[in-house]
């Protein structure tokens, strides 16, 4: 009987005494209704992941490795000396040949031609197996790495998955009538030997397999061959990679085992923290918690007053009246058999057969009912703990579901940001392009008001020329009564004038309109050179801005006007590049001449 089954029993049977009592169920409703909310049973257990890789590379590896084993490689050893002719057992091959070479040993020649020649002494040869080559110490060797990497992980493992970690605290002050009894008990427990992990039939699967492999090395490690190798000195890395470990398919798939197990890096393992919390307490487990911590109460009331012997006391009496009660049930159980066999017409002897009969029947049933009920208690828990574990999971579901609202509020937030931020940048880059516009459309108007100055200017100059020229017709005119061939003679003169000034006229209109087309190239280059910057740093970028009738046409004129300056600073730059070699070549042969 296990310590958990001892305390379970007592425990059970202590709530039979308790739980029917209508003063002990009173009391424990008020210890469990008094600060309910600070009831507190939090538990910690670790769930572990193995890996099964380096699992099944061992399993795979391991049945080549057997065979390595079963191979027994070994060689010969060859032990001689030379000792007396009378001590030879057998002759061999190499003590004829060592004797063909060393002559000196046969001390004695045959009297009579035809008598065995017979040596004073002969070479013995002694040959030893060896087992101790360089390959079995290598299988020895791995089988104790690879011992140790399992054990190594196993017992991390085991220890994690048998570690629990147990909070447990309340706090209850409880105002009865004239007593007051005040609860304030903290139990903090660690262990690494918990019998009850965490159910994971995959892991425990993958334990069984790890198991297995383990006790197929330790059953390699104790073959005869592995056991006659561990006499000898342990090899040590860098392993040398005889023909053997190269060309024998049994000792290459054992090396290439050891290769993955020593680079091996990782733990082989992960785990994940499960957390359990009780919070508040459910009905079974508050009665349960409400029974101790009455019962702690009881055993301070007790030794706080000395009362022992006065509570002993009681105690035998309650014992005696106990079985004062059952010895008059025996009794009249005695007298009513009695009367049932004297009315049954049987013996008292046939009477009691049949009621052991029946007792034994009944005994039967009443131990699989007893069997039905603790198995019906024992689901009974097991519901109260899967209900604790769903008010759990729907904690940490409401948990979950809170951080994952958070987290949406969080990209909402940070999706607003985004598009104020781009609203900013369209903003920045609205007013940047306006200045720029502005800027350029104030360019425009300036050359435009220049150009429309110097236009108004040239005009009156003009019609001040007309006007002079037109005093001189009146004035003219006012002579021309005078003399008639003079004003023919001033009348066809000023004709001629006239027509020279109309050519006069037209040849500076033709000017104007040059220089206002060549001002308009000029324009449209310097818009042409100004985009190209704006391109050039990144602050135009080919858009919609063109599309239109105007726009296209305008930017056709800047690509004509910069194709022209482009022409004709060509070929002035040619012209200035043959002046500056004629100038460079004429100097190197006035240097030469010198």
């Amino acid at each position: 009987m296990s310590q958990l089954d001892v305390y379970y029993r007592a425990f059970k049977q202590y709530r039979k005494e308790t739980a029917d009592n209508s003063a002990c169920e009173k009391e424990r409703k008020l210890i469990i209704a008094a600060n309910s909310d600070s009831d507190r049973l939090e538990s910690t257990k670790y769930l572990c992941r193995i890996d099964d890789d380096w699992i099944k590379a061992i399993e795979e590896g391991l049945e080549f490795v057997e065979k390595a084993v079963a191979e027994e490689r070994q060689f010969i050893r060859s032990n001689g000396e030379v000792v007396p002719i009378e001590k030879v057992k057998k002759v061999s091959k190499d003590s004829v040949e060592h004797l063909a070479k060393h002559s000196d040993l046969i001390t004695h020649v045959p009297e009579k031609e035809g008598d065995q020649l017979v040596p004073d002494k002969l070479y013995m040869v002694e040959k030893l197996s060896d087992y101790a080559v360089y390959e079995n110490r290598f299988l020895y060797m791995m089988l104790v790495y690879l011992r140790d990497f399992i054990e190594f992980r196993l017992g991390k493992i085991e220890t994690l998955r048998r570690t629990y970690f147990g909070e447990f605290s309340i706090d209850k002050e409880i105002i009865s009538g004239k007593s007051t009894l005040k609860i304030k008990t903290e139990i903090t427990e660690k262990r690494t030997d918990n019998p009850f992990p965490i159910p994971d039939r995959e892991t425990e699967e993958l334990l069984k397999r790890i198991g297995d492999c383990r006790e197929i090395i330790n059953s390699l490690l104790n073959t005869d061959l592995m056991t006659q190798v561990a006499k000898t000195p342990m090899i040590k890395p860098p392993i040398v990679k005889t023909n053997v470990l190269k060309m024998n398919n049994n000792f290459k798939r054992s090396l290439a085992l050891y290769d993955f197990i020593a680079s091996y890096k990782g733990d082989g393992y992960s785990y994940e923290e499960v957390k359990y919390r009780l919070t508040p307490f459910s009905e079974s487990v508050a009665n349960e918690i409400a029974e101790s911590a009455k019962l702690a109460s009881f055993l301070a009331y007790k030794f706080g007053n000395g009362i022992e012997e006065i509570l002993e006391a009681e105690y035998s009496a309650e014992e005696e009246r106990r079985r004062a009660k059952e010895a008059e049930k025996l009794k009249e159980r005695i007298a009513r058999l009695k009367k049932r066999a004297f009315e049954s017409g049987k013996s008292l002897e046939e009477y009691m057969i049949a009621l052991e009969d029946l007792i034994r029947r009944l005994e039967k049933d009443n131990e699989g009912i007893e069997r039905v009920r603790h198995e019906v208690e024992l689901l009974n828990n097991k519901i109260n703990a899967l209900l604790d574990e769903q008010k759990e999971l729907n904690r940490r579901i409401e948990e979950l579901n809170e951080t994952v609202a958070q987290k949406e509020a969080e990209i909402s937030e940070l999706n607003q940001k985004y598009l104020d931020d781009i609203s900013a940048l369209n903003r920045t880059h609205k007013e940047e392009l306006f200045h720029l516009n502005s800027a350029h459309a104030g360019e425009i108007a300036q050359i435009k008001t220049e150009f429309s100055e110097k236009m108004s200017a040239t005009v009156s100059d003009y019609e001040e020329k007309v006007s002079a020229l037109q005093a001189e017709v009146y004035a003219m005119r006012e002579t021309c009564d005078r003399t008639a061939s003079d004003c023919e003679r001033k009348i066809a003169e000023n004709e001629a004038y006239v027509a020279d000034f109309e050519n006069l006229q037209k040849k500076i209109e033709s000017d104007c309109e040059a220089k206002i087309g060549a001002i308009r190239e000029e324009l449209t280059f310097v818009r042409g050179e100004l985009d190209g910057l704006r391109a050039r740093e990144g602050l135009l970028t080919p858009s919609r801005d063109y599309a239109s009738r105007e726009r296209f046409k305008e930017l056709e004129r800047e690509y004509e006007a910069f194709h022209k300056f482009f022409t004709q600073q060509w070929e002035f730059t040619k012209k200035e590049i043959r002046k500056n070699i004629l100038r460079n070549q004429a100097a190197k042969n006035k240097n030469k001449r010198k």
